[in-house]
């Protein structure tokens, strides 16, 4: 036991002790014989925490006087663990005392570091169980798997095109069936060996084959041959012009051949990008510099992600990339998210003239919360697809509905509140609040009525809206049986269509559809903000409410 644990427990038996004190007395308290009870007593006093006098001669009492309050002692130990940078230790068996001491102490060990250049820590709310590129679809470790990988395309958010990255270039047939793809040389994975074509065909083949929430990324891939080592062709079963966008997707991030095979993989991935994942745990995920990246090693050494999932600590704390005491005006950047959440009716439990009424009742003209962020009218802000109701009606709906959504607070909040509002049409909410990875599974689906999920589109929104109509997921499962044939006869269409102000109209067409026949109903669209330090330099705002962390650098305070 560390002294300080000694110390706190000999002050709750005796607080504020000052004064006479049988050592038998003391080495019970410390459930240790009382010669170990004497030595722990010296080591506590050379501290400076009690005063210890031993009685002279059997029968005279010891003098203990406790000097230093524990909550003093438990904040000081604490701000010499996070001095050291050391959270898992700090956030290890916290008392509710220490808890609350934890919450005030850790902002000004958050944001820019002046004691260690060009390192930034942020914090986060859960562990980053997986980073494996096909199994993950949510937006933070999609970000964090851009930093660690790289695609064969990138997305340019600066030219808003589609840019070389792995493949310096490439070439298609002109019916978009079969594609050559050029790799770079002298591209290095982060232990050590060099990329080539066998890494790639392994990766996109694993990415079809794979079950996955990015297995329909590629189902048309028929193919891939290497006529050289640095030489990739690929042949499609279908024509695609939008292949090259597919490829700048998180989900096709090239892989080791030799790395994806192992368990380790997910908690601990290796990649080719501009950072390598040094540590991963249930405490901690920490980015360090890439020195020989392909493209230029980044400006930050570090990025160091300290996970806080206690409630009472979180809503201490912010995602604001400053330190506390800065008292200057801090620069900031704000957007509106491209997507929104949604809530989806089990067409076995509600009928389409009951989905449309569920619809009314919930419209933002009629029903007004106070949530953040702004109601949605579609998908995307600028699409308004839900035209106020002619006439509403209080919906005939079940007695009791399950609603299901995730463990995502935005979500939670959004959940009681439809819950509660439907709740004055007299049907009786069950709400279920799942984690992630059991709500991404679908397997509740047939004991569910109603879903409240949401989309966030990536930086190429364009490619994420063609995505997010042709995928197999959120809503997607309870489609009958006309919108998903016509879903998916779209999706083979739009791969054909080249011209982006073409896509934009069949998407629109197709995304009015679906929320005029209620087979979704948006509900909430939010606000990403993101204030730091004006140290902070380079800072640009991703579609995912991220910064980019390779163009990040911190200028002198």
């Amino acid at each position: 036991m560390r002294p300080l644990q000694h110390y706190q427990r000999l002050h709750r038996a005796f607080p504020d002790h000052d004064g006479p004190i049988r050592l038998a007395d003391v080495a019970e308290v410390l459930c240790c014989a009382p010669r170990h009870a004497r030595e722990i007593l010296k080591k506590m006093e050379t501290q400076g925490w009690l005063r210890w006098r031993p009685g002279l001669g059997r029968g005279h009492p010891s003098h203990l006087r406790l000097l230093a309050p524990p909550a003093e002692l438990q904040a000081d130990a604490l701000r010499r663990l996070l001095d050291k940078g050391d959270i898992e230790q700090a956030t290890r068996s916290l008392s509710p005392e220490s808890r609350r001491q934890l919450a005030a102490l850790l902002p000004a060990y958050l944001g820019a570091q002046p004691s260690q250049p060009q390192t930034l820590r942020l914090p986060f709310y859960r562990p980053l169980h997986s980073l494996d590129p096909i199994q993950i679809n949510r937006r933070t470790e999609c970000h964090l798997i851009r930093q660690i990988f790289d695609g064969l395309t990138r997305y340019d958010r600066a030219r808003k095109s589609i840019a070389p990255a792995l493949a310096h270039h490439w070439t298609h047939d002109g019916e978009w069936r079969n594609w050559r793809f050029h790799l770079r040389p002298g591209v290095f994975f982060h232990h050590g060996r060099a990329l080539d074509g066998e890494d790639v065909r392994q990766t996109l083949q694993r990415l079809r084959n794979e079950p996955g929430p990015h297995q329909g990324l590629l189902p048309h891939l028929q193919s891939i041959s290497l006529p050289a080592p640095l030489t990739v062709d690929i042949a499609l079963k279908l024509p695609d012009a939008l292949l090259p966008r597919r490829l700048a997707d998180s989900a096709a991030s090239i892989l080791p051949r030799d790395g994806w095979p192992q368990t380790s993989f997910g908690r601990m991935p290796i990649g080719t990008g501009p950072f390598r994942l040094e540590v991963n745990n249930d405490c901690r995920a920490t980015l360090r510099a890439f020195d020989r990246h392909w493209k230029q090693r980044p400006l930050l050494d570090a990025v160091d992600i300290w996970i806080v999932n206690d409630p009472e600590i979180r809503a201490r704390l912010d995602a604001r990339v400053c330190h506390p005491a800065e008292t200057v005006d801090k620069p900031f950047q704000r957007q509106l998210e491209a997507g929104c959440s949604y809530l989806a009716a089990n067409p076995a439990s509600l009928n389409p003239e009951q989905r449309q009424a569920l619809a009314d009742w919930l419209h933002p003209a009629v029903w007004q919360t106070k949530l953040d962020g702004d109601p949605a009218l579609g998908m995307l802000p600028q699409w308004k697809h839900r035209p106020p109701p002619a006439l509403l009606r209080q919906p005939r709906l079940p007695a009791t509905l399950r609603l299901v959504t995730y463990q995502l607070q935005t979500h939670i909040e959004l959940a009681k509140a439809t819950a509660r509002r439907l709740r004055e049409a007299g049907c009786r909410i069950e709400l279920i609040v799942l984690p992630y990875p059991d709500f991404a599974r679908y397997d509740w689906l047939e004991r569910a009525d109603l879903l409240l999920t949401g989309e966030v589109m990536s930086d190429d929104v364009d490619f994420n809206v063609c995505q997010w109509l042709s995928q197999d997921a959120g809503f997607h499962r309870w489609l009958e049986a006309e919108p998903k044939r016509r879903t998916r006869q779209a999706a083979e269409t739009l791969a054909k269509e080249a011209d982006a102000g073409q896509r934009w109209l069949r998407y629109e067409t197709l995304a009015r559809l679906l929320v005029e026949e209620a087979s979704l109903i948006p509900l909430r669209h939010y606000w990403q903000t993101l204030e730091y330090s004006p140290q902070l330099r380079g800072v640009t705002l991703a579609q995912c409410g991220w910064m980019d962390f390779d163009q990040v650098w911190l200028a002198p305070p």
